[in-house]
């Protein structure tokens, strides 16, 4: 039975060569259990740094009275004889320790090694973070002293039981296939894998295994395959009735039939079968829905945040018999539909949701099983195919953005990721997930797609994707980004100049003076197409000539890549059926009370356009700070390092805190400040994806957390009872920004009747993130002084009023406001 030392050391400094032991813990395991361990303070002879003795607690004065490790060192040894060596971070602690006793002239026995980070990695795929606090905080392991030696120890052999637990219970093909590609672990961490094999089932329950992969079996009646489909659509309708849990018994309110029933026509009913509370405007959004299914023409509605829309439509639609499709803004806004409304929708009604992303987004198995066969693609590609392993006998949905993207990169994910092909006869076909998530979805009441999902479906076959289903869009103002990236054609610059090469043409020199035309004009402030195309004609670059062959198109440069697009807006409205009945939902869906114009701006013209009007909350305030920096005199690492000492100084309020950042390197610099100065973020891109540190956050597993796009339009922080919405700088749309270039042709004055009204409507839009019910309470401070000048600032400041108490205070006074606010 193989014995492991878990040891973990504290050092006098990680990072100097010159570094000493000053305490260390050992934690034997053996046969599945802690079976000893030992601990000792050791005298490095030298003062200790202050963060060192922060960190662990340890005081020169401790120390001093605590033994040489000439002293522990036999003791020691008698720990380790025999061992496997294991540490969180192996190279550290192994190394430390073997130069210790060669300091000491003692020669120190060499042990095979095990990393519990890199383990982690692989039987933890879909964690962000492997440090051994947050391991242990994800995984309820003990640990009440960390950066204690033996506290540490302790945890790291409690992590390393956990791991081999899991390891026990995958299928032995499954581990001999992690094995194949093990070399790739640190050091003999292979070893704690072969140590498992013999105690690893042939087929545990409750998974499918096909060759060397295994994922969690379907239900029988969600099996694709084809002989007994319709036999098994029955099944699946009768199952339906059988499924519902006592979990979801729990969530119907008292006095109301435990079998689910459809929802009847009357909104009030529906929304206390629910256990939900009714709300004035969400009930005059109920029936104004129920009358527009009168009216054949596109119904837009404008409704604030906050007054419960989604069930405003959902409802009186499903009350109606109707079949429904719901795109929304963001991947991220289709996981809280799926995880807030589906489980209520199933219990109460019996309806299901289910949830399509794009084909990209799903593993595909058969590309998957072909990697396997190589073992020699890189030891951070290796780890991947490892994780992707373990991580399918657990997934439900096959979804890559499950995924940790620590140590990977998007490559490694495209390698793997679906293209809409499926062959019946792949050994994979069955554990498909993008096939199954089809099928279930065709079953469904409500299908919820995103926007990019459903505009690249409507371009492709809309009449087959729509089913003859309803279409409702949410957040609809999100399509004029989306579409325009859709619509967009580009080529990368490099690679269309690698084509011409002179030596091989008729007239080199006229050839290489064309060369030298083109790149001239391809490096111009302001490209001119007509002269790009006639040397791209002449050098015979066709795609290059064809991006620029339509007239009235828009060509920039950016980022390497020649991009074209429409003069005009891409039509929304001739991608839908006429036969399709369409609502159109969004906070922010007009400029002024004048006049809609998006409507217009998406190609429709007969449509039809109803408005409910905000009321001022009572639970939010917006302060703007009269006393921040000029924005225009400060760079950008100046100003977001104020804006990171700012949130420092609010982080002092012990409240939960968004950050909304209107660029990525803004957002980068603040976060290397915050966490240069030891605060624990949540940095969206840095710490994970949007849906990932969103997660996080309400967890409470920091109280900081930075995002940028999704985190504005529809990501709802509705966990905190209280919390301060900071937002450094106005959401204005640069003048080089395609869409911005687009909307000024439609105004005359662009900024003043366009991007202060959008860069307002942007403001509201963040606002409503952190107003998702009364009894929350919630701070937005604009750190931005221009919203405290005049001019076009005081026209935002009545529009903003309209919404929310709006306030000018200095610092000091903000944070008095904030605690007679929020504490």
């Amino acid at each position: 039975m193989t014995r492991y030392a878990v040891v973990d050391l504290e050092a006098t400094d990680a990072h100097s060569s010159e570094n000493k032991i000053i305490q260390i813990g050992i934690a034997l395991v053996e046969n599945g259990q802690i079976v000893g361990t030992y601990s000792s303070e050791v005298n490095p002879h030298e003062p200790l740094l202050p963060r060192i003795s922060e960190l662990t607690g340890l005081s020169d004065e401790r120390l001093k009275i605590a033994p040489d490790f000439a002293e522990i060192a036999a003791e020691v040894r008698a720990h380790l004889l025999d061992c496997v060596f294991v540490a969180h971070n192996a190279k550290f602690d192994y190394g430390l320790l073997e130069k210790s006793f060669l300091n000491i002239g003692l020669e120190f026995n060499e042990m095979p090694r095990i990393d519990t980070v890199d383990l982690a990695r692989v039987f933890y795929p879909t964690f962000e973070k492997y440090g051994l606090e947050m391991l242990s905080r994800k995984l309820k392991l003990s640990h009440d002293h960390p950066h204690a030696a033996l506290s540490d120890a302790l945890a790291t052999a409690e992590l390393l039981l956990k791991m081999e637990n899991k390891i026990r219970k995958l299928p032995r093909a499954v581990l001999e296939e992690l094995l194949r590609h093990a070399d790739n672990l640190l050091f003999e961490s292979k070893l704690f894998l072969q140590n498992q094999l013999a105690q690893t089932e042939l087929a545990p329950a409750g998974l499918q295994i096909v060759h060397n992969i295994a994922t969690k079996k379907h239900p029988a009646a969600d099996r694709l395959t084809d002989a007994n489909q319709k036999a098994r659509e029955n099944a699946d309708a009768n199952q339906n009735q059988r499924e519902i849990t006592e979990e979801n018994a729990k969530m119907r309110p008292a006095g109301f039939p435990q079998a689910p029933t459809k929802p009847s026509a009357n909104f009030e009913e529906n929304i206390h079968r629910l256990g939900l509370s009714i709300r004035g405007k969400q009930e005059k959004m109920a029936h104004l829905v129920q009358e527009e299914l009168n009216f054949p023409q596109t119904s837009f509605i404008e409704a604030p945040t906050g007054m419960g829309k989604t069930y405003g439509y959902l409802l009186p639609l499903l009350a109606a018999g109707e079949k429904i499709i719901i795109s929304t803004a963001t991947k991220v806004l289709q996981k809280q539909l799926l995880q807030d409304v589906a489980p209520k929708l199933e219990a109460t009604f019996g309806l299901k949701m289910a949830r399509i992303v794009g084909t990209k987004n799903y593993i595909s198995l058969s590309k998957f099983s072909q990697l396997l066969y190589n073992d020699m693609d890189g030891k951070n590609f290796e780890i991947f195919k490892m994780k992707v392993l373990v991580w399918l006998t657990e997934t439900t949905t096959g979804e890559l953005d499950e995924l940790s993207t620590v140590m990977t990169n998007s490559d490694y994910f495209a390698a793997i990721s679906h293209d809409g092909y499926v062959n019946s006869k792949n050994f994979h076909y069955e554990q498909d997930f993008w096939l199954r998530a089809q099928k279930l979805a065709e079953k469904a009441a409500v299908k919820v797609v995103n926007h990019a999902y459903l505009i690249e479906r409507l371009a492709d076959y809309p009449e087959s994707f729509l089913e003859n289903r309803l279409l409702v869009v949410d957040e609809a103002q999100q399509l004029f980004p989306i579409m325009e990236n859709a619509g967009q054609k580009s080529l990368k610059i490099t690679d269309e100049l690698l084509k011409i090469d002179p030596s091989t043409s008729e007239n080199p020199q006229l050839t290489k003076r064309l060369q030298e035309s083109l790149v001239f004009q391809l490096n111009k402030k302001i490209l001119d197409p007509v002269k790009i195309k006639m040397d791209a004609d002449e050098l015979g670059l066709t795609e290059l000539s064809a991006l620029l062959a339509a007239e009235n198109q828009i060509i920039w440069r950016e980022n390497g890549r020649i991009y074209a697009s429409e003069q005009d807006f891409y039509n929304f409205e001739k991608l839908i059926p006429q036969t399709t009945k369409l609502f159109m939902f969004g906070a922010t869906l007009s400029l002024s009370k004048d006049k809609p114009s998006f409507p217009e701006l998406l190609g429709f013209n007969d449509y039809r356009f109803f408005k409910i009007d905000s009321e001022v909350a009572k639970n939010q305030e917006l302060i703007t700070l009269t006393d921040s920096p000029n924005i225009k005199n400060l760079n950008l690492i100046d100003y977001a390092h104020y804006t990171a000492d700012t949130i420092g100084q609010l982080s002092m309020l012990k409240l939960p805190i968004v950050v909304l950042f209107t660029s990525k390197s803004s957002l980068t610099f603040a976060a290397e400040k915050l966490s240069a100065d030891g605060f624990n973020i949540l940095a969206q891109d840095i710490n994970g994806t949007p849906a990932q540190i969103k997660k996080k956050f309400d967890k409470g597993e920091s109280k900081i957390l930075l995002g940028l796009g999704s985190f504005w339009e529809g990501v709802d922080f509705d966990k905190q009872n209280q919390v301060l919405l900071v937002i450094p700088r106005l959401p204005f749309a640069t003048p080089d920004d395609i869409l911005t270039k687009k909307y000024a042709q439609k105004f005359e004055n662009p900024f003043y009747d366009f991007n202060v009204p959008m860069a307002t409507l942007k403001l509201r839009q963040a606002i409503g993130r952190v107003n998702r019910r009364k009894n929350q309470y919630s701070s937005i401070i604009i750190l931005d002084n221009r919203l405290s000048g005049k001019s076009y600032a005081k026209r935002m400041r009545k529009n903003l009023s309209e919404a929310l108490p709006v306030k000018m205070l200095n610092f000091l006074e903000t944070v008095s406001e904030i605690k007679k606010f929020l504490i």
